[in-house]
């Protein structure tokens, strides 16, 4: 996508991906399971997570796009009412999808590979419990383990999204954190991921999973904010966290680390630092992306 940068901040957008806790593939399964809960999936830490960011999203006045596993926002519309209306009815908060029970559509550890028919089928039931539940169609879409397939991608695009949230660029020389559409489905916009390096040449992912584990601190985060507010004005920077991750760790154990704070004041003091950064504005993925296109239309 053609566009001067001059004068553009860099855009960052907080994303959630709303799933099962400490979920993962596993072998002769298309659908995700909780680790630690025997074949099942555990949603308790990820309502108890989604509290804890909807709080700190609110204290800091700041807009984000979740991305909900549909299977995940029935329950939490069911079990937990208040906290799904509250995030529903939110105006700074956009709705995306997240797949229908968390599947692994590329069979990368499942050794079972969805095709156009079953991914047509999968992207068809959670875009019905989408609509039922929030009362429109998804317009973004993140694929379960960040695994887009070309059936996917053309799945999406004959439901009729706009953008899709799963690719890994890293940005370099030229930034790569524009949006651009896919060969595999050219009515669909990607808008990447970003993986880069700090300043001690370590690679360094946009997702905040790190931060809560007590692998990096709040510095690191804020420092690629700063390393690409330059090079990449206009472009647009996710920081992608899992609400259950602010609770427990990946393999599901409570989050205990010596020297750290809780995970949701390491949260706070990272919305807190970054939103204080100058050169740099807070979007939902939705409204990035419609003021990327029409700053680039002539």
């Amino acid at each position: 996508m053609a566009s001067s940068r001059t004068g553009q901040p860099l855009f960052i957008a907080i994303t959630a991906d709303v799933d099962p806790d400490a979920n993962r593939a596993e072998r002769g399964r298309t659908e995700t399971v909780s680790a630690g809960s025997a074949g099942g999936v555990s949603l308790r830490a990820c309502f108890e997570g989604l509290a804890i960011l909807a709080d700190a999203l609110e204290a800091h006045a700041l807009p984000a796009t979740f991305f909900w596993e549909a299977r995940t926002a029935e329950a939490l519309a069911e079990r937990r009412s208040d906290l799904f209306l509250r995030l529903r009815r939110a105006p700074s908060l956009e709705h995306g999808c997240h797949g229908h029970r968390h599947e692994d559509f590329a069979g990368k550890v499942s050794g079972i590979p969805l095709g156009r028919v079953e991914t047509k089928e999968i992207v068809a039931r959670a875009g019905e419990v989408h609509g039922r539940l929030f009362g429109a169609p998804p317009l973004g879409f993140r694929a379960p383990y960040c695994r887009l397939t070309e059936a996917l991608a053309i799945a999406l695009q004959q439901f009729g999204y706009v953008y899709e949230a799963s690719v890994t660029e890293r940005p370099g020389p030229q930034c790569r954190l524009r949006p651009y559409r896919l060969k595999e489905a050219p009515a669909l916009w990607e808008l990447p991921l970003c993986r880069s390096t700090d300043s001690a040449g370590r690679p360094i992912s946009a997702y905040l999973w790190q931060l809560f584990e007590g692998r990096r601190s709040v510095s690191d985060y804020v420092g690629l904010i700063a390393s690409l507010r330059q090079d990449c004005a206009g472009g647009l920077l996710q920081f992608a966290l899992h609400p259950w991750h602010l609770v427990v760790s990946a393999n599901g154990s409570p989050l205990r680390f010596s020297g750290h704070t809780a995970a949701q004041d390491l949260l706070s003091r990272f919305l807190d630092e970054a939103s204080r950064l100058e050169g740099v504005e807070f979007a939902s993925c939705a409204a990035y992306l419609r003021k990327a296109l029409t700053e680039a239309s002539p």
